[in-house]
């Protein structure tokens, strides 16, 4: 996915109302904060700040919101390695985000929200292949089982939960 791609999105930014439909939800305002008024681009630089906190806000982000935002989350598990390590310490830069786009697909939200499930489904497909990749290269942190049981299961369950939105 390009830097053009991000630009070349047509539309109106969300409003506030489409981070907080139900007009309240402390979470949606937070995601609202941090997100709300910023470009396709603008978020995806955000989200690089800190994608473990971010991740947050697309699960309770408004479904026309999390929508239109969703070319962040996608970007990122395009081109972001599953496990990274820096400075001594390792960790899985992916964990929650297979949570936050499922909690996405819930009945209030899937009718804005189903037309993402065909772009899902590849992501869910490279995410585990580079999983499945990491454990089997030895490194004593990314072949921990109750790390890989850990995340697999996360990002299992997203693939079961979105099979059944396949045509």
């Amino acid at each position: 996915m390009s830097q053009k791609q991000f630009q070349d999105r047509s539309g109106p930014l969300p409003v506030e109302r489409d981070f907080d439909p139900h007009e309240g939800d402390l979470d949606a305002l937070v995601a609202w904060e941090n997100f709300g008024g910023l470009t396709l681009s603008e978020a995806y630089q955000k989200f690089l700040e800190n994608p473990s906190a971010y991740a947050e806000d697309f699960m309770w982000m408004g479904a026309k919101a999390f929508v239109y935002y969703f070319p962040v989350l996608e970007r990122y598990l395009l081109v972001t390695p599953v496990w990274s390590e820096e400075h001594g310490s390792e960790w899985c830069q992916v964990l929650g985000l297979g949570a936050a786009i499922q909690f996405q697909f819930t009945e209030d939200c899937l009718p804005v929200v189903r037309e993402l499930a065909p772009r899902v489904l590849p992501l869910i497909t490279q995410v585990k292949e580079s999983i499945d990749a990491c454990v089997a290269s030895g490194h004593p942190y990314y072949s921990d089982p109750e790390v890989h049981q850990h995340v697999s299961k996360e990002w299992d369950e997203l693939e079961h939960h979105l099979q059944q939105f396949e045509e």
